[in-house]
This record gives structure tokens, C-alpha cells and sequence, in this order.
């Protein structure tokens, strides 16, 4: 039990890491559509002031029940709304959300605010750069979904067997417990079951 106590943090941490990353995904994805509806804007006609602000309409249109990015793009408007230059209030935008792919744009939009660029094909390239990316990440995911099924259930099949062995015939492993060398036995298997697991699953993880 105490064992168990201390591979708590551990559990947790896969768990925020898994959470992470899945919210990373998401906004990335937000970010890409965020990114088309400012090109849209810009092909009609409007500023980048005003392309931004009308972005943030159609982000609340487009995902009603919420989006992970519209905060960040609300408070990037209200700066803008304060004479923050925009170049500023984008890279803080940038920087918010975390996406290599937001800061390399903002750094776009610096440049093309100082020298006259082209806004509206500097975001639209980015766009589809990201647009690839996530192409390839669903590729790669749709490729490894058996496996991390497979996983999963290597994961949670040894405990099922003990557990199951334990409440059916529990003096067959009676002597894996009752003493030091039973315990020191289990207390290997069990830290080479975690770190197992950890391999799993960087054996899966293939990053984009």
C-alpha cells in the first residue's frame, strides 16, 4: 500500500500529461480555423484590426458550446481595443496559447506591419503548414490506434491476473507476500511494470 501511495504522482502526471496534450491538439486545430476566417476577412476587404475582431464573431459561431481558444483572442481584442499595437497584442497572444506555430506567425506579422507585407498570404501559408501537420498527425494516430489499444490492455492485464489469483487462490501467491524475499521480488516486478509502461507508450508517441 505504501508503494501504491507513492506511484499516485506518478499516475497523476501521465494523466496531465495525456490532458495536455490533448488540449494542445484541440487548440492547434482552433488555431488553424481561427487563421482561415482572418484570411477571409483580410480577401473581403478589411483591415488586420478589423479581420481579427471579426474573427472572434465567427470563432463563437463556429463552436457554440465553447472553444479553447477564444479567451486568449477576446483578450487579445480587448488590447487592441486599448491602442495596444496589434503587432504586441498578437505576440502576447502568441505566447498565451503556446503554439510554435502562433509565435512564427507573430513574427510575420511584426515584420510585414514594418515593412508592408503581404498579411493575407503570410497567415494563409501558415494555415495550410498546419493544416499538413494535422494531416499527419491523424494519419499517424488513425496507424497506431491498435497498438495503444493493445497497450492499454498490457497494461491492466497483469493486475487483472493478480488480483483475479488473489481473491480465487490466494495461498498460491501467499508466499510472494509473507516474506522479505516474496516482497522484494514483487516490489522489482512492480517497478519494472512501471517502467514498462513508460516505455510503451514512448515506443507510441511519435511527435509531428
Amino acid at each position: 500500500m505504501a508503494v501504491a501511495v507513492a506511484v499516485i504522482p506518478f499516475w497523476l502526471r501521465l494523466w496531465k500529461n495525456e490532458q495536455a496534450a490533448k488540449r494542445k491538439s484541440v487548440l492547434l486545430l482552433e488555431f488553424k480555423e481561427y487563421m482561415m476566417m482572418i484570411v477571409a476577412s483580410l480577401q473581403t476587404g478589411y483591415s488586420l484590426e478589423r479581420a481579427i475582431k471579426q474573427s472572434e464573431i465567427e470563432i463563437k459561431k463556429l463552436y457554440p458550446n465553447g472553444s479553447v481558444i477564444l479567451p486568449y483572442v477576446h483578450v487579445m481584442n480587448q488590447k487592441i481595443a486599448m491602442n495596444i499595437q496589434l503587432e504586441k497584442a498578437f505576440m502576447d497572444f502568441a505566447q498565451a496559447v503556446n503554439l510554435e506555430e502562433a509565435i512564427s506567425l507573430a513574427d510575420i506579422i511584426s515584420f510585414a506591419k514594418r515593412s508592408g507585407g503581404d498579411y493575407g498570404k503570410n497567415i494563409r501559408e501558415t494555415a495550410i503548414k498546419i493544416e499538413e501537420n494535422l494531416a499527419i498527425k491523424q494519419e499517424i494516430e488513425t496507424i497506431t490506434t491498435e497498438k495503444r489499444l493493445e497497450l492499454k490492455v498490457m497494461c491492466v492485464m497483469p493486475m487483472g491476473i493478480l488480483a483475479y489469483i488473489t481473491l480465487t487462490s490466494s495461498s498460491f501467491i501467499a508466499p510472494l507476500y509473507g516474506n522479505i524475499i516474496g516482497i522484494t521480488l514483487m516490489s522489482v516486478c512492480l517497478v519494472a511494470y512501471g517502467f514498462l509502461i513508460m516505455l510503451g507508450r514512448r515506443i507510441i508517441e511519435i511527435n509531428v
